[in-house]
């Protein structure tokens, strides 16, 4: 039976699936698999990441060519200044006034590089050469010589002009206006703004680049103006178009005047291969970083779950294995290392082995006790045997005796006068006849002894099998303690996956806050560049939390079904006790029922004994009816027949003292069977509890 236990135990083992292999490939590929979401969600997020961060960008760097228009306007403005100073002091001198001022004009067009000069007398007539340019909005002219400065950009003959004039006066008195008119915007300009921001500018006039550093798309129409209407509307757009067959990043904006005229719409974009080289190469160096990482992580996770769970579980399952064996060895401990919950399920383990064994030392002992029992009721159970056969022989013998006196009698009836040495042999059978109750007296008496002494050991017995059931019911309440403790730990390892549960919920709500606060220091450019890194490290820290919760939550499912095992092995000890149980209250029951025989024997041999007593009292009276016959012959004649009558009672008494010595006979061998029988429920005691090594 324990060869054929062993084999399936075996056969289970070749067959079983590591539940820490499954646990560690399922971790390994959800490393995998979250590392190649996380991967997707970088690359996604990135790309975006980067198209918002070059929109910021775009909208930044589209505030120089503005500036440079507007650095345009101060020099023209400071020009205007400076030919304004110097044309009060000619006009103050009042001699070669023409020919000073364009002597004047020839030093600031060669100082200052500007387009076009005039100066006006009060009329608004230009009383400078027409060679050095012409202003033709008379409006601003009237509005220069009538005390009024006016310095803003323009967009006249598709160009955008800076202009300044500025009226003369003397002692409070005007005498004319100076202006001042260049280009603000050339391709010089466009090329020298591309190159400093690294992107393409574009000016438009309606749906014309006038002015752009795209190669060959001046005076080019825009294929789609919707961009352009929505500038001119005030509404800057930010889209994504191609432009002369190239994906472009572009932010279409308005540019106003001083006054706040609508000037042009403007144009800023870059190249989306730049975005994406730029992008992928970020997504190149995290994804590097991040695969180490993940082997690493990988083999860290592989390390702790075989030295912190697997190892652990294959001491308990060693212990287990040892218990439920065909040759248990309630000697093996389990090492108790550290304060978690496989020290703790080592330690309760440990302790039931201890109650194990504490309770098969006590039934060991029982058992030496019922052994010597069953021994000293065999014994009994022979020698209430032998006696009652010395009994029956006895009886026998009477009885034999008994018949001789009954024909002694009718001889004597025939013979009466040759009775006097048949009397004398009369008294020598009669006193064989007590010689012989005496003896059998003697041997009831021995037997009753027997009874009592069986009885006492049949007592003593059942006193041993009322322990030995308190015992075991002691164990089986012990067993019933631990199976609960077991539960206790299972329902324990439960609120800790809850616990783990709640944890990991936490983790990925960290985590997701830690994104989005990369994404607002990203927002925030260099000053949210310390926040960043302080965001990154949260998000790392995230991850890893939630990588341990899921590690922590495997564990404890293993630990989980360990703790089922053991509720399982500790509900298979109790089936083995209630086993136990049963055959201690057959056993009990057997006890009883010898118990039961011995006193029915006892008051059969008492019955015996009383018979016997009567016989010897009857003995008595008949040697002294024989003493009577030694006197007279006359006297005996006359008391013939109370000795007749004797005689029949003696035979009598004889019926009965067989019929009881055969009812000794059948309970001694009731006895004898019943100790047998009690043998082999020890046998089988002694052959359950030799499986276990104490």
């Amino acid at each position: 039976m324990a060869e054929e236990m062993e084999a399936a135990i075996k056969n289970t083992k070749s067959k079983r699936k590591s539940i820490i292999n499954f646990a560690i490939t399922c971790i390994i590929l959800g490393i995998i698999g979250y590392t190649a979401v996380l991967f997707f969600v970088i690359s996604s997020r990135l790309k975006k990441g980067m198209n918002d961060n070059y929109k910021e960008e775009l909208i930044e760097l589209s505030k120089v060519l503005p500036g440079e228009l507007s650095s345009e306007l101060e020099s023209v403005e400071n020009t205007s200044r400076w030919l304004n100073d110097n044309a009060q002091k000619i006009m103050y001198s009042g001699t070669d006034i023409g020919d000073n001022l364009n002597h004047l004009i020839e030093s600031a067009i060669t100082f200052f590089k500007m387009e076009k000069i005039a100066f006006y007398d009060s009329e608004g007539r230009q009383i400078s050469s027409s060679k050095y340019g012409t202003i033709t909005r008379k409006d601003l002219i009237a509005k220069a010589v009538s005390g009024s400065s006016f310095s803003d950009l323009i967009m006249e003959n598709s160009q955008i002009y800076a202009v300044s004039l500025r009226p003369i006066i003397l002692n409070g008195k005007i005498y004319g206006a100076t202006a001042v008119m260049t280009c603000a915007a050339s391709d010089e300009l466009m090329r020298r703004v591309s190159n400093f921001v690294q992107s393409n500018v574009t000016i438009f006039e309606g749906d014309t680049r006038i002015f752009t550093s795209l190669e060959g798309m001046k005076n080019s129409v825009i294929a789609d103006p919707t961009p352009v209407r929505s500038a001119e509307k005030d509404e800057p757009a930010i889209v994504s178009n191609v432009i002369n067959g190239i994906p472009f990043l572009s932010y279409y904006y308005p540019v106003y005047s001083k006054s706040g005229d609508f000037l042009a719409v403007m144009f800023i974009g870059k190249p989306l291969s730049i975005i994406n080289t730029v992008a992928q190469e970020i997504f190149i160096s995290l994804f590097i970083i991040a695969s180490i990482l993940t082997v690493l992580l990988i083999a860290l996770i592989f390390s702790i779950m075989m030295r912190r769970i697997k190892r652990p579980l294959n001491n308990v399952e060693k212990a287990v294995e040892k218990l439920s064996s065909g040759d248990a060895d309630l000697t093996y401990r389990l090492d108790v290392k550290g304060n978690d919950e496989f020290a703790a399920l080592a330690s309760d383990v440990n302790t039931f082995i201890d109650m194990l064994q504490n309770i098969v030392k006590d039934l060991n002992a029982a058992q030496d006790s019922l052994v010597e029992v069953s021994d000293s009721l065999g014994s009994n159970s022979q020698q209430s045997a032998s006696a009652t056969a010395q009994i029956m022989a006895n009886i026998a013998g009477v009885r034999k005796q008994s018949e001789n006196q009954s024909k002694a009698v009718d001889n004597t009836t025939e013979v009466l006068a040759k009775s006097s040495e048949s009397v004398r042999q009369l008294g020598d059978l009669i006193d064989n006849q007590a010689a012989g109750i005496t003896e059998s007296s003697a041997a009831i008496e021995q037997m009753l002894g027997n009874i009592s002494a069986v009885s006492n050991s049949v007592r003593k017995m059942s006193e041993s099998f009322n322990v030995l059931e308190n015992t075991v019911e002691s164990g089986n309440t012990k067993l019933v303690s631990v199976d609960q403790k077991v539960k206790d730990i299972a329902e324990q390892s439960t609120m800790l996956l809850q616990a783990n549960a709640i944890i990991a919920q936490i983790a990925s709500e960290t985590n997701l806050l830690a994104m989005n606060a990369a994404i607002e220091a990203a927002h925030a450019g260099e000053a949210g560049g310390g926040f960043s890194v302080v965001a990154s490290e949260i998000r790392k820290l995230a991850e890893t939390s939630s990588q341990q919760t899921k590690t922590i939550g495997a564990e404890l499912k293993g630990i989980s079904a360990s703790i089922q095992e053991v509720v399982s092995l500790s509900r298979d000890s109790q089936t083995a006790f209630g086993e136990i149980i049963s055959h201690i209250g057959s056993t009990d029951t057997i006890i009883r029922e010898i118990d039961n025989a011995m006193s029915e024997q006892e008051n059969a041999s008492r019955q015996i004994l009383d018979a016997l007593n009567d016989m010897k009292t009857q003995s008595v009276e008949v040697r002294e009816k024989s003493q009577e016959m030694g006197e007279g012959v006359k006297t005996v004649a006359e008391y013939m027949g109370s000795v007749a009558q004797i005689s029949s009672t003696i035979l009598g008494s004889m019926d009965e003292m067989n019929a009881g010595a055969s009812q000794i006979s059948s309970a001694s061998q009731n006895v004898s069977e019943l100790a047998s029988e009690t043998r082999n429920d020890i046998n089988i005691m002694n052959e359950k509890l030799n499986q276990f090594k104490v």
